[in-house]
């Protein structure tokens, strides 16, 4: 059976929506489209829009997966959000929108539907291991991602992957040592505190080589900085073997492995730790070098246990709205797709 499926991903600097297909167990996404969000004034005109010029004549919908760059709350059972960084728009309803589409509609968190890709991800193809171990079938499962912010959220063993979206990255960063101490006083002097978001985050990395900058001037992270994107700019030198670059990319990745290591100790995820997000898949090659590990298993005397923890890198390249699409097909399995 070939099930098609609205799903969109929606940010505030950009919607993506697109067109998901679900035939004989495998998915595959068509007919995306990306829309600047701050140039309409609701979501349903940007769905409207894309119906019209992307969706080939005859294709019937059987529900829609919508993930939201926001908190999503229940309201008497019907789901509503708001977008973070687009306060014009009006708030996200799921009755309405499936009202406006005549489908029944998923509203769910950005990286909740990172969370709800994890059982359609194919392991050899969406995922790179940055450690080997055994998942727990029965355990939690971590997910987290550094990009515009830090995301996180928990998900539940694959016989029942229940959600649980998270704002771990605005938990207070936690630093490891002398110099992580520094980092962090550098931050709050310009901040007034200091979280993990302010350091694991593509603004988090032009602050990591601020800092570096008042302990050991150099000319090229100087130029980096001045650049338009100052996190793509580093990762350029880097690439170049640039060895300032190179030390800010590698405090990034100990930061982050330290960061997820007090993460996973608090929810002891035996199914895995998951990383999303834009900048790992770039950094990858990073990530799977020794100072991720040994970043991530130093914290004595847990580091046995987080040796044995699975850690894998999502490489699928919009797990998000996979994610939104696997939650709308639950729809359409649910009595009479209610939502």
């Amino acid at each position: 059976m070939t099930t098609d499926l609205i799903v969109a991903d929606i940010g505030g600097t950009n919607t993506r929506i697109a067109r998901a297909r679900h035939a004989t167990g495998q998915w595959s996404l068509h007919d995306t489209g990306v829309y600047p969000s701050r140039e309409h004034p609701d979501l349903s005109g940007i769905l409207q829009q894309w119906r019209r010029d992307r969706v080939p004549a005859g294709v019937e919908f059987r529900a829609a997966g919508l993930a939201v760059a926001g908190p999503v709350t229940p309201d008497h059972g019907d789901a509503e959000a708001r977008v973070t960084n687009l306060q014009h728009w009006p708030t996200l309803r799921a009755a309405a929108l499936g009202d406006t589409l005549g489908l029944p509609v998923a509203l769910l968190n950005d990286f909740a539907a990172i969370g709800a890709s994890l059982d359609a991800l194919d392991a050899n193809q969406d995922l790179l291991p940055l450690q080997t171990g055994t998942p727990d079938p029965e355990g939690l499962r971590l997910v987290a991602g550094a990009g515009t912010g830090l995301g996180t959220c928990l998900v539940g063993p694959a016989r029942a992957p229940v959600i649980h979206a998270g704002e771990g990255g605005h938990a207070r960063f936690s630093p490891a040592d002398v110099d992580e101490t520094a980092l962090a006083g550098f931050v709050t002097q310009q901040e007034g505190h200091c979280t993990r978001e302010h350091l694991l985050s593509g603004a988090g990395i032009a602050r990591i080589a601020a800092f570096e900058q008042t302990r050991r001037p150099d000319a090229g992270l100087d130029g980096a900085l001045r650049a338009d994107d100052p996190a793509v700019a580093i990762h350029e030198l880097a690439e170049q073997g640039h060895p300032a670059a190179l030390g800010v990319i590698e405090r990034f990745v100990r930061l982050y492995g330290g960061q997820l290591a007090d993460m996973a100790l608090t929810a002891l995820p035996y199914g895995g730790v998951y990383l999303a997000g834009g900048i790992a898949p770039r950094w990858s090659r990073y990530l799977q070098g020794p100072a991720f590990r040994a970043a991530f298993t130093n914290r004595p005397p847990m580091a046995h246990l987080l040796e044995g923890l699975p850690v894998a890198l999502i490489m699928h390249p919009q797990p998000g709205l996979l994610g939104a699409a696997v939650s709308a097909l639950r729809l359409t399995q649910e009595p009479h797709g209610a939502s």
